[in-house]
């Protein structure tokens, strides 16, 4: 009886800890929440650090250059786990980037490299011929920071787009 009473007053506290958690989602999982919430979803293409070369997800090393290191490779990668992307393949400025960190106190660093890209597309599209047709993604877009999530949300609706993340991480 006594052995009984004591495996309950270790096990209980253990399995209501568990069912707590949700866990550590890859990015391509809260990648897939995203765009399936995303209302009037553009053509794109998801890219995810984790694919092989040989895998239409594959990020090439130039493509995230280009997105975040401004032709070279942004020194925050080192502080990143792994990372995936939602691109448009139209002239449209929806887009999703889903970078988890190896630890909380990386996330900031990862953030301002977040605020650069939004910034470098706010700075596109402002006097471009899709600037009034798009103005509202890039006025209500964000960078949000969830445990180690870092999260680029350029969406019809940001804030939607939060709770799905929300929903998975």
């Amino acid at each position: 009886m006594k052995k009984r009473l004591l495996c309950i007053l270790v096990l209980c506290p253990l399995l209501l800890c568990t069912g707590c958690q949700r866990g550590d989602p890859a990015p391509a999982d809260v990648l897939a929440a995203l765009t399936e919430a995303e209302i009037g979803l553009p053509a794109g293409q998801i890219y995810l650090s984790s694919a092989s070369q040989e895998d239409a997800a594959f990020l090439p090393p130039d493509l995230i250059s280009a997105l975040y290191g401004e032709g070279e490779l942004p020194w925050q990668l080192s502080q990143i786990k792994d990372y995936g992307f939602f691109l448009s393949t139209a002239q449209h400025p929806c887009e999703f980037a889903v970078f988890r960190t190896y630890a909380h106190s990386d996330t900031d660093d990862v953030a301002a490299m977040c605020h650069a890209r939004l910034d470098a597309l706010r700075v596109h599209y402002k006097d471009s011929q899709y600037a009034a047709q798009y103005a509202h993604y890039l006025q209500q877009a964000r960078v949000v920071v969830i445990g180690n999530y870092v999260l680029l949300l350029i969406s019809a609706d940001a804030e939607h787009a939060l709770r799905a993340a929300k929903g998975v991480i």
